[in-house]
């Protein structure tokens, strides 16, 4: 979601028109059709979105994203058209939901040809032909740079220049009375806007055309093809330009640690200047390797991670869900008698932090959230902005009572990276690190209400990849800013110890030395990991689990005995405790010397 574009969340209920563009992921039409129908929508009032088909792998970083049953589709599906008047627009003869279609909206057309589908919606109320609209034609160019599809990253130029796209010369000749924007020349592949130039690539092609856009963009998407053509509608509906180039790579003998972490886009310098000058706190897509967040991270940005599907319709943010009044998700702790008894008893408190804070992987970390109420372990949830919008029936269960259904008391949300994305926190500029937690605190308080504003943070990556020491005490100092009570540290894992501590903020380790070459750095993914902890009583087990490596529905099948086991070891390991009652059960610990501290104060 852009932080500049947020949904209303006023209690009043109202019923929006969205247009749902249904097409297939692989329809050569798409990128000329689709933004077209997007500004249109927009002059006529309505929400664009769009469903494309595809087959479906299910697995992390999948290139057609989520599958249909396990990944909630039908239930987005169903979920919009309870809350909006929805009016179908078809290109081409899907057949996921045509059963469902005539029973629940109104389609406005259906067509393989463009300028059919344009001259019925050029005819609604409020849309008429713009006078400067001119037939555009999309597609790639052969002999362009290596694996560009241009098609894919012209959608601005159409939708926010309110041009009529299309893809051949004959559906030019089916409005002969329109001029047009370039000539084809279609056996030599140019089916561009204004094709290629001396010296183009990648990168170039990119940044030319946000550049024409500056004035309109309010976001940036960047991500590989397949990933920017998925959400193409929602892209065009927040207004953001589009960025993407293949890893730089990195020469054998510089890499420290590893090319995946050291590595990034040729067009990550272009894409994350136009984000920082556009004033937003993240970007919007998927990254070409770890390197990318790193760099980001530099310059104060996050980065909402998306795959295709993930989440289906993302219009849901659109239609605000507010939490009712009053909803805890923060659960209660135990008092302070029972944590001093629990000192003195020599007590291990257990938690689980599961990584991420990214909607990509809602389908994994609601999955595991069932997995901790059948075994009785506490859960640390990473959470962000678009979590509360993207999945809002889903999610709103961490503050429903477990005796409904929910998992209140037992799952807590700690917020992620800067609140709106994920980011290697030791390396954002500590005013933005405060500013876009401060500001993502702000955004959920208004969704969900004030209990259920986190209280707490998991950090992503709060240290260095090559000694794991200590965290910055201006990244704790953002931390305290945004008025967090404590940070679950990517730092020094191993024996329970404080890394840093005041009277109103606490930043404590990950219990098990299990590092990784991709993130989370710190976690642990086997019931042998368990083995890496420290015997530390009193004390706290407190480990992260990647959420979409063991809980998407493919791992599910290959591996789900081994995450069972898993989480009995650490029903069996101590008190299953969230990570507040943690941070609070770690003061107590520090004030009595029970446990190292590796620093006082935030100076």
């Amino acid at each position: 979601m852009d932080a500049t574009n947020s949904p209303s969340a006023s209690p009043s209920i109202r019923r929006p028109v969205v247009w749902l563009f249904l097409a297939r992921l692989d329809d050569p039409l798409l990128p000329a059709v689709l933004p077209t129908v997007a500004w249109m929508a927009a002059e006529a009032g309505a929400l664009i979105e769009c469903y494309l088909e595809s087959a479906r792998s299910g697995e992390l970083f999948a290139p057609t994203g989520s599958l249909v049953l396990s990944g909630g589709h039908h239930q987005a599906w169903n979920y919009v058209h309870a809350r909006a008047t929805v009016r179908y627009i078809v290109l081409g003869a899907p057949e996921l939901f045509a059963s469902s279609m005539p029973l629940m909206g109104e389609t406005l057309v259906q067509s393989v040809d463009p300028a059919a589908i344009y001259t019925v919606l050029l005819a609604q109320p409020g849309v008429g032909r713009p006078a400067g609209a001119t037939l555009v034609p999309v597609g790639d160019v052969a002999g362009g740079p290596a694996g560009m599809p241009l098609s894919t990253y012209l959608y601005p130029d159409l939708c926010f220049g309110r041009q009529l796209g299309c893809t051949t010369a004959a559906q030019v000749d089916a409005w002969p009375e329109l001029p047009r924007r370039a000539l084809f020349a279609e056996a030599d592949g140019w089916l561009t806007i204004d094709g290629l130039r001396p010296g183009d690539d990648h990168t170039a092609i990119c940044q030319r055309i946000a550049e024409r856009w500056r004035s309109t963009a309010r976001g940036v998407a960047f991500g590989d093809p397949l990933a920017i053509r998925s959400q193409l509608a929602w892209h065009c509906r927040a207004g953001r330009v589009a960025f993407w180039a293949p890893r730089a790579g990195v020469a054998a003998q510089d890499v420290q640690v590893s090319d995946y972490t050291e590595d990034a886009s040729r067009a990550n310098a272009a894409a994350g200047a136009y984000a920082e000058s556009l004033g937003v706190p993240f970007l919007l897509g998927r990254q070409t390797c770890d390197g990318d967040l790193m760099a980001w991270s530099r310059r104060g940005l996050g980065m909402e991670i998306i795959d295709p599907c993930r989440p289906p319709l993302p219009v849901v943010e659109a239609l605000p869900h507010p939490w009712p009044a009053g909803s805890q998700a923060v659960p209660d702790s135990p008092t302070d008698a029972e944590l001093e008894a629990w000192a003195d008893a020599r007590t291990k408190l257990v938690c689980v932090l599961v990584h991420s804070g990214e909607i990509a992987h809602n389908e994994a970390m609601l999955l595991l959230c069932e997995l901790a109420e059948r075994t009785g372990v506490a859960l640390g949830l990473g959470a962000c902005v678009g979590r509360y919008s993207s999945c809002p029936q889903q999610w709103e269960m961490i503050a429903t009572a477990r005796k409904s259904g929910g998992f209140k008391g037992l799952v807590e949300p700690v917020l992620y990276g800067n609140g709106w994305g994920i980011m290697a926190e030791a390396l954002c500029p500590e005013q933005r690190l405060a500013a876009g937690l401060h500001g993502a605190m702000a955004e959920i308080r208004r969704i969900a209400g004030p209990g259920a504003v986190p209280r707490g943070h998991y950090s992503f990556l709060d240290t260095d990849l090559q000694s794991h020491g200590p965290p910055p005490v201006a990244t704790h100092r953002a931390f305290a800013a945004a008025g967090l009570a404590f940070d679950m540290s990517s730092a020094r894992p191993g024996r329970c110890r404080v890394l840093r501590r005041d009277d109103r903020f606490i930043s404590l380790n990950q219990s098990c030395r299990t590092i990784h070459v991709g993130s989370p750095y710190v976690r642990i993914q086997d019931p042998e990991d368990l083995g890496t902890a420290a015997h530390s009583n009193p004390g706290w087990l407190l480990a992260a689990l990647d959420a979409p490596v063991v809980a998407f529905q493919p791992a599910v099948w290959s591996r789900g005995t081994r995450i069972l086991e898993l989480f009995k070891r650490l029903a069996g390991s101590g008190v299953a405790a969230t990570p507040s009652t943690i941070a609070r059960y770690a003061q107590v610990l520090a004030r009595r010397k029970l446990v190292p501290v590796d620093a006082e104060g935030l100076a």
